[in-house]
């Protein structure tokens, strides 16, 4: 077992469903400036070269995770998810 904190991930979700995980720092200009989403140009998010105008948003895990359990039919409630 290790005592490494974990690093706090991002999902930046593209417009043909790529969906492209990042370390927060990594995109912490994106989050805080979105004006820099709307124009279109390219930018680098890890080894990926990627046009901003096709980026849809960038999301927590927890978003993600709901997505996709609602995406194969799973719901949730305050029970928990079913």
């Amino acid at each position: 077992m290790s005592n490494e904190i974990a690093k706090k991930l991002k999902c930046v979700a593209i417009r043909n469903g790529a969906e492209i995980w990042v370390e927060e720092e990594k995109i912490q200009a994106l989050i805080e400036n979105p004006n820099l989403i709307s124009e279109t140009k390219f930018i680098r998010i890890g080894e990926e070269l990627i046009n901003t105008a096709d980026i849809i948003g960038i999301f927590s895990p927890e978003t993600m995770e709901e997505l996709t359990r609602r995406k194969n039919g799973e719901w949730k409630c305050k029970y928990g998810y079913w």
